[in-house]
């Protein structure tokens, strides 16, 4: 099978500092991943490059069979969902959350294309999938946090990706919010057919039950990274944040103390 995801950073090098070094990272079909690591270990610069917003200083990077350099980039980008709450501001907050995921199908912010009746029923499907239908007609900036999250969510399923990266989706969530998305983003992976995930976090118990594997970042290097009973390890763990730490599972759910 052809891998989702097939790229080798030797470096990514920001204002003449390294941010990453020497990645090597293949995910395949079926597959659903987590990255950890601390703040400043290069979870989100790393997801950028994948989502092809950045472009590392020396490797290579091929993404659902197509090499950055050597693609039409625009397409592609029409094929990976991107969550970051880097967007979250910029998102009109008088436009209803169904208009705000209806903008996905062109990859914009703001009334920027007259959104057609059959857009808004996409969208109106795209809620629908992540459990944010029952609040499609609210305005965007009366939406609690997790349902934001949800918008969000949404706006990147409407083109239907495989590949979708959600960047630290719980990010404050009160915990009921963050069960309930976490189920939600689960029933996606589970789903026959539904992208490959790859989501970016600080903890093990945002991991949905459906997830397989995990790559460890810390100082800008993969530390571990493979299947997740591998990978989820006390030493591991104890490595990435330099504390003590201990990793326990149940239900196909990971908890650390």
């Amino acid at each position: 099978m052809r891998p989702v995801l097939d790229l080798h950073v030797e470096t990514f090098t920001r204002d003449g500092v390294d941010i990453l070094r020497d990645i090597r990272w293949q995910v395949m079909p079926g597959e659903h991943w987590a990255v950890l690591g601390a703040n400043g270990a290069g979870k989100s610069s790393l997801l950028s490059i994948v989502a092809g917003y950045e472009w590392p200083s020396r490797g290579r990077v091929a993404v659902l069979g197509e090499t950055y350099g050597s693609c039409d980039m625009r397409a592609l980008k029409e094929r990976i969902g991107w969550v970051s709450s880097a967007l979250f501001e910029w998102l009109p907050s008088r436009q209803s959350a169904r208009q705000v995921a209806a903008t996905g199908i062109h990859a914009t912010i703001g009334s920027w294309h007259a959104l057609s009746a059959q857009d808004l029923m996409r969208a109106d499907d795209a809620l629908r999938s992540i459990g944010a239908f029952a609040f499609r007609n609210k305005r965007y900036g009366v939406l609690s946090q997790g349902e934001k999250q949800r918008v969000m969510i949404a706006r990147a399923l409407i083109t239907k990706p495989d590949l979708l990266i959600l960047d630290e989706p719980c990010a404050g969530l009160d915990p009921g919010a963050r069960e309930r998305l976490i189920n939600d983003v689960d029933r996606m992976c589970a789903k026959r057919g539904g992208p490959t995930l790859i989501l970016v976090s600080h903890h093990v118990e945002e991991i949905p039950r459906h997830g397989t594997h995990a790559l460890l970042l810390k100082d800008g290097r993969a530390l571990a990274l493979g299947p997740l009973n591998e990978v989820l390890t006390d030493a591991h763990l104890t490595d990435l944040y330099t504390y003590p730490c201990k990793v326990t599972a149940s239900n196909n759910r990971y908890t650390l103390k």
